[in-house]
């Protein structure tokens, strides 16, 4: 039974892992994080420290407004923001690489 499972923990793996292969390194994923406006805050300074390195602090501007139906940049103190966080293909692979091995541990166990 413990090798059936393990055999199975592994085939999800790969499979999973050649499904992530597939993905085109130019697909955007993108990650939703939920914050709170509190005072002083401003759109640019919110987009400014969520954008990425390589991102135009005005395309985070876009998408924020966009996710969250804003068609100005005024915020108001408490108000909460959907903040769709760019990710690259990598970090996500990665990311399930590592939950995948962590499952595999446990399996084995």
């Amino acid at each position: 039974m413990k090798k059936f499972l393990v055999a199975f923990v592994l085939g999800a793996m790969l499979s999973g892992g050649f499904t992530y292969m597939t993905v085109s390194a130019s697909a955007e994923i993108f990650e939703k994080q939920v914050i709170t406006v509190h005072t002083g805050d401003t759109l640019w300074d919110i987009a400014a420290e969520w954008s990425g390195r390589d991102e135009d602090v005005r395309e985070m501007i876009l998408r924020i407004q966009k996710e969250n139906n804003l068609t100005g940049s005024s915020l108001a103190v408490g108000q909460r923001l959907v903040i769709p966080v760019r990710r690259t293909v990598t970090e996500v692979v990665a990311e399930q690489n590592e939950r995948n091995a962590h499952a595999a541990q446990l399996a084995v166990r």
